[in-house]
């Protein structure tokens, strides 16, 4: 439980500026459906990285990349500042109030800066041609019996606007969101990252521990009620994949006590998945380990790599031309006030200095069309370019599930 110190109302880029001109670590999130917004940095200018036990770690941030053998390779935000907010503008500071001191630092130039990551190589994996290919490669792999589903993904460059500020574009995207989980991260070494996606991987609490299984994508009209959505056989089975693949890591661990919930249609901004929740009550299994061993198991979840897990990343690995870095891992708060929530990170985009990267990926099985497989990441990327872009607001239709 954090404990609150004296509180202290202040902006959020005021916070934000605080971190990031001192080398700091900082990340700023939402949850689905949940009208508070949290802040939190990390003033040590390095990050804590190893395997995460959700049992004993302090609360705090984390954020994996997608290679992430044994967790090694996850990111630990500890609280050297933690701030709270009901409404944009009003920030309380429960953790560091003496750290913040008066909330005003310089811009430099104007802008509100965040930490830039290399600049990365998207010069093959933007390519239609290229993921075309890939997509070939992988369905001619699935009918000579090497995995069953693999996902590729690729990426989108588009140049940031002129007016480009990181603190209104979360904001911007916080509204058009309200039930994605909204995170914007920014860590020496690491680049600033900004997504909003509604895939959850662990959540976890006293009482209960939950999963989802998400997947298939089709475009859905704003006008239209999601429980009209029908769905054909490809994308049916591509869901079922992720739902057998959970289940399958519950068996591992001989864990029989789960309730299925699903699978149902979820809107997503401009499209819409399947989705099957996964529940367990802690009151009635004994099991204290559970979450940190199921997020061992999970991750990488066949939503975005495939089925069978291994010989998917060797596919991968091969074929897509592309350094996924923290896109399709995972993040988000762990062990605050009790509860930890970690996303898989899809729906994303790293912000470099004049563009922003977006990924996306599609998954392909033996009933996969290139074509379409390419048009269903084109999606995907417009869950962010409409916000950036100032296009229509997702929110109109929220992100609903029926």
């Amino acid at each position: 439980m954090l404990e609150t110190t004296i509180e202290k109302v202040i902006g959020l880029k005021s916070l934000w500026l605080r971190a990031i001109t001192q080398n700091g670590a900082a990340a700023v999130w939402r949850c689905p459906r949940d009208g508070k917004m949290f802040f939190l940095a990390d003033l040590s200018g390095s990050p804590q990285k190893g395997r995460i036990n959700l049992q004993t770690t302090e609360p705090g941030f984390v954020i994996s990349p997608f290679m992430n053998p044994e967790g090694n390779g996850t990111l630990f935000l500890k609280a050297d500042i933690f701030a709270t907010a009901q409404e944009i503008g009003k920030w309380k500071v429960e953790i560091g109030e003496e750290k913040v001191g008066d909330g005003r630092w310089e811009m430099g130039d104007g802008k509100t800066p965040y930490h830039l990551n290399h600049r990365p190589d998207t010069e093959i994996s933007g390519k239609k041609s290229h993921f075309i290919q890939m997509v070939e490669n992988g369905i001619k792999a699935i009918d000579e019996g090497e995995f069953d589903k693999v996902v590729s993904a690729r990426t989108y460059d588009e140049p940031l606007p002129d007016n480009f500020d990181i603190i209104e574009q979360f904001n911007r995207l916080e509204k058009a969101y309200p039930n994605a989980f909204v995170n914007l991260v920014s860590i020496p070494n690491h680049g600033t990252w900004m997504g909003a996606m509604n895939e959850l991987l662990i959540e976890l609490s006293q009482d209960h521990f939950r999963t989802t299984a998400v997947a298939g994508t089709q475009p859905f009209p704003l006008d239209k009620d999601v429980s009209e959505a029908a769905w054909n056989q490809k994308e049916i089975e591509e869901q079922a994949m992720v739902s057998r693949y959970i289940i399958e890591q519950f068996k591992t661990i001989r864990l029989r006590e789960f309730k299925e919930s699903g699978p149902r249609s979820v809107c997503a901004g401009n499209v819409i998945h399947l989705k099957t929740e996964y529940t367990v009550d802690l009151n009635e299994v004994h099991f204290p380990e559970l979450g940190t061993v199921m997020l061992n198991l999970l991750h990488p979840t066949s939503a975005v790599c495939g089925m069978p897990k291994f010989s998917a990343l060797r596919f991968i690995a091969a074929n897509e031309h592309l350094n996924r870095e923290f896109y399709s891992g995972y993040l988000g708060p762990v062990n605050m006030d009790g509860n930890t929530r970690l996303y898989v990170n899809l729906r994303c985009m790293q912000i470099l200095r004049t563009r922003a990267v977006l990924y996306a990926g599609a998954g392909i099985t033996h009933d996969s069309v290139p074509e379409k497989e390419w048009d269903e990441t084109a999606l995907k990327c417009l869950t962010l370019l409409d916000v950036m872009n100032g296009g229509i607001s997702p929110q109109s239709r929220g992100d609903t599930e029926k």
